[in-house]
């Protein structure tokens, strides 16, 4: 069976190019991928009708929607101002991959590094965050994000304890962080369904260093070691991955880059 394989805009748009979206909507039809996941970041939100616009315009493929990342920070912190401020942003992205047509919508449930402390706090706002996604029929995926109290597979064991239906996304620099790798691929969540999505980056290393998480490495340049489980993952994983080993330059990306990391995984797991 053929995996899809997308590409995240935001491995060519962040702080150095000012977030500027029409860097991936130039680019797009030059990647060699399946269709795209668009990371939202707040700098978005006072232009979202422009930028919807010219992704239709273009006729972008929008299949995965990543939230932006600060929202799941500011559930847990005791304001409710924020908090309620948290659930609008996240159903403004809801909103954005209901119009777009995308099904998916990656979560970061916690923030790194801190906010996973308050987890039993997080995870009382699940039910309200899975209504809001189901409202706009997108799927919440929970990622495998980094954690300085506990760890992702523990986390995410207490969530398929409590809602069966939730699935996840498994990410595999942050994988590596944890030195969760093999826990990970030998679960039998990478075949029953559970982890519904995947996001490859590498990891320069060392484990559980906040500050190794930069820079991030193209593929088979960092320690996660992709020759390895290329194969495990061909075998047993049947469903979407995104790249997200970033190119991001003042005036635009480099799509050969880009290209070579999506042709590295196409050959890997788009087997019939």
């Amino acid at each position: 069976m053929n995996n899809k394989i997308y590409c995240s805009s935001g491995v060519m748009i962040g702080r150095v190019n000012g977030y500027n979206y029409k860097i991936f909507t130039e680019a797009a039809k030059e990647i060699e991928a399946d269709g795209f996941e668009l990371m939202m970041v707040h700098a978005y939100y006072s232009n979202l009708a422009r930028i919807c616009a010219e992704i239709e315009k273009k006729d972008i493929n929008i299949e995965v929607v990543h939230a932006e990342k600060d929202i799941g920070g500011l559930l847990p912190q005791g304001d409710p101002l924020l908090a309620r401020k948290a659930l609008t942003d996240f159903e403004i992205n809801c909103r954005v991959a209901s119009f777009l047509g995308a099904k998916k919508l990656v979560f970061h449930l916690w923030s790194a590094p801190d906010s996973d402390r308050l987890f039993e706090k997080n995870l009382g706002f699940l039910p309200e965050l899975l209504s809001i996604a189901g409202r706009h029929s997108v799927e919440l995926l929970i990622e495998n994000v980094p954690c300085s109290a506990k760890d992702p597979f523990t986390h995410l064991s207490r969530i398929e304890e409590l809602y069966p239906s939730v699935r996840f996304i498994y990410d595999t620099r942050f994988g590596a962080f944890h030195e969760q790798t093999e826990r990970f691929l030998s679960s039998p969540w990478l075949e029953n369904g559970r982890i519904a999505h995947m996001h490859f980056s590498d990891f320069i290393g060392p484990a559980h260093d906040f500050k190794a998480l930069r820079p991030i490495p193209h593929l088979t340049f960092g320690v996660v070691g992709f020759d390895s489980i290329m194969p495990v993952i061909s075998e047993k994983y049947h469903s979407s991955i995104t790249l997200e080993s970033p190119e991001i330059h003042p005036d635009g990306t480099n799509v050969e880059k880009l290209n070579a990391d999506l042709n590295y995984i196409r050959k890997w797991v788009c087997k019939q």
